[in-house]
């Protein structure tokens, strides 16, 4: 397998022009694989080397069998995924010619934290989110991306098509503030609840719910028999079967914590718009 890891600097940011974005938002399932749509993915995975490894080269496997062009899947991986390499892929993408009807997909596998929200207060539960990026000394607090920062560097990426899988303990706060992920173009699917952890399948050297996702992508997710695969059927795919295993888990813990530590996963749908949300942003058909 190749592997692209790119590292982008603030000397290769200065040579970044924008291009207009694309005014076409709404197109037909049969239209996400034409010639004119390209489709990106972006896998960045810092932590469990392991589980994180076997889980983003399943990913990359599923995406190139399903038509996804192996030069257009990158990797952000351990010493690479910096915060700055983070917060600067929607730039890094933009320069490499993505057009406002290509689909994007983000699969983000890292360690995730919480604590008391900051300005601009905006979270429910008083408590902000926060993506751990590599860090070489363990000291350094300065490698936490907050949930409005990443939304930030998000905000001008071109792509009205795009789904963003976040595999982190308390990933649901990623859409829970105002001032968080959620934007019209855009489908997030996140392992967790705000205020929960994510359960790993040590067997299988797999996390719980990308092991689901990952099914699903490969076929058994396709509720409505359509022969495509969208992101909401993932989540639909995924979430019922995370919940059942983590609720076994759950109550064989419980019996040493004395807590119920079952895991939620949560959606974010605002495709093709916030105010319009039903049709489905298709991922990959069935081949």
């Amino acid at each position: 397998m190749r592997i692209k890891i790119f590292i982008i600097t603030l000397l290769f940011l200065l040579a970044i022009t924008n291009k207009g974005l694309s005014n076409s938002l709404f197109y037909e399932s049969e239209d996400h694989f034409s010639n004119d749509i390209e489709h990106w993915a972006v896998i960045v995975t810092v932590g469990e080397s392991t589980r994180d490894k076997k889980n983003s080269e399943e990913l990359y496997r599923v995406l190139l069998n399903n038509g996804w062009n192996e030069e257009n899947i990158y990797f952000l991986e351990e010493e690479h995924a910096t915060k700055e390499a983070i917060l600067e892929i929607p730039s890094f993408l933009n320069c490499q010619g993505l057009k406002g009807d290509d689909v994007v997909l983000f699969y983000f596998s890292m360690h995730g934290t919480r604590k008391k929200d900051v300005y601009p207060f905006d979270e429910p539960d008083g408590k902000d989110e926060f993506l751990i990026a590599y860090k070489e000394d363990s000291n350094d607090f300065d490698n936490t991306i907050i949930d409005e920062e990443l939304a930030s560097s998000f905000e001008n990426i071109r792509s009205q098509n795009i789904v963003m899988i976040f595999e982190t303990c308390y990933s649901g706060g990623m859409i829970d503030g105002g001032a968080d992920l959620k934007k019209s173009g855009r489908v997030i699917l996140t392992s967790s609840n705000a205020d929960e952890s994510s359960y790993p399948i040590f067997l299988l050297k797999s996390w719980l719910f990308p092991y689901y996702v990952l099914k699903g992508l490969n076929g058994r997710a396709d509720l409505n028999s359509d022969n495509f695969i969208s992101a909401e059927e993932i989540f639909n795919y995924a979430k019922i079967r995370t919940i059942r295993r983590s609720t076994v888990y759950a109550f064989l813990l419980f019996i040493f914590h004395g807590s119920l530590l079952i895991q939620h996963p949560q959606i974010y749908d605002g495709w093709p718009s916030e105010l319009y949300n039903k049709e489905e942003l298709v991922l990959v058909p069935i081949v």
